[in-house]
């Protein structure tokens, strides 16, 4: 049986500040991190984590996992391998979007449930398109996160993020229009090339290279609307939400 006098001595030998500088030098640890640290048995550990967790030192994320973080999105890019932040959140996070969306959305290369984290729910949605993607400074720490170009690409490919949202960004003027091009190529979507092509077009931006790329069939330009509006021959698009608006 664990004597929590001595659990707890432990705790204040180790210099509890000390210990969770090195908890904190990783966005997220294990069990097996803190056992490689205290060099106890996993059950000594777990003990150990259950208080310092009551004492509010650190957080469980989930079974085996914990951080001593707040922020849901310095732990996000952490909770699966390979994976990095896109979509709205990362939108919000290179200030092409005024809204700010709750919690995080991650990028990932294999199916994955979402976590619940200080009532923040971090999502993960699989993507084929697994590039594009750079490591940043957030707040204390480094994450993974999309490039400016590629959050666009995958909220459009995705659809997980409202239209507008990635229309705005396209529109701004604070992208690389060249890359952004490239990297649509590199998709091979149609869909995504004939939105793209005519926003941008829209911004007075060339677009000519993803012509090539329009097939014959009409497509909503907002995806979450009705497909009604008035058709545009060139990009084969929809024009079913008011731009004036976005």
């Amino acid at each position: 049986m664990i004597n929590y006098l001595n659990l707890s001595a432990l705790i204040m030998d180790m210099k509890t500040i000390e210990l969770l500088g090195i908890l904190s030098a990783q966005p997220v640890f294990t069990i097996n991190d803190l056992s490689r640290i205290l060099r106890r048995s996993d059950s000594y550990v777990k003990t150990v984590a259950y208080r310092l967790g009551r004492m509010g030192f650190i957080r469980r994320i989930e079974k085996g996992k914990y951080t001593v973080r707040d922020d849901a999105i310095e732990i996000a890019s952490y909770l699966a391998a390979p994976s990095y932040i896109s979509f709205w959140t990362a939108l919000m996070i290179h200030h092409l979007t005024e809204q700010l969306p709750m919690g995080a959305m991650v990028a990932v290369a294999k199916p994955r449930k979402e976590v619940m984290f200080n009532s923040e729910k971090i999502s993960f949605t699989k993507v084929s398109q697994f590039w594009g993607y750079t490591k940043m400074r957030y707040m204390d720490s480094d994450i993974f996160i999309a490039e400016k170009e590629k959050a666009v690409i995958d909220c459009m490919l995705a659809k997980n993020t409202p239209f507008d949202e990635a229309a705005k960004a396209i529109l701004s003027g604070d992208l690389d229009y060249e890359k952004l091009v490239v990297y649509a190529k590199k998709t091979g979507s149609s869909s995504l090339a004939k939105r793209i092509g005519f926003l941008m077009e829209k911004h007075d931006r060339d677009a000519s290279a993803l012509l090539d790329m329009a097939d014959s069939n009409y497509i909503p330009l907002d995806w979450s609307s009705k497909r009604k509006g008035r058709k545009d021959f060139r990009w084969k698009v929809i024009i079913n939400t008011r731009l004036d608006q976005i």
